[in-house]
């Protein structure tokens, strides 16, 4: 059995009585992502310690990101988004679980 995901085409191969399937989105991150609030205290995952090291790695490598564009021209102060368009600071993101229900034949 062939089931096609609705959203990105993507085929997921199945035998007709294997029971419900859950499976991960493949394609454009923009697709196949979803944008979660961040709940609960930050934790420091790259090591580098020390109170700062949040304000450190928000604005490692901001110094020439606009540079030669109207942004960094006029000096404008941009806000850094995921690629849905949600606040990078307050949100995170993570790959799309599809649940496919085999006795309604219905995506959820």
């Amino acid at each position: 059995m062939i089931i096609i995901d609705p959203v990105t085409q993507q085929r997921i191969v199945c035998d007709e009585h294997c029971g419900d399937i859950v499976y991960d989105l493949k394609g454009e991150k923009a697709v196949i992502q979803e944008d979660v609030s961040v709940i609960g205290p930050w934790k420091d995952w790259t090591g580098s310690g020390g109170p700062n090291s949040r304000t450190q790695q928000m604005w490692a490598g901001h110094g020439n990101r606009f540079q030669g564009t109207d942004a960094g021209i006029k000096g404008l102060d941009l806000d850094n988004l995921t690629k849905r368009g949600k606040s990078a600071d307050t949100h995170r993101s993570r790959t799309i679980k599809r649940y496919y229900d085999l006795k309604t034949r219905k995506f959820s």
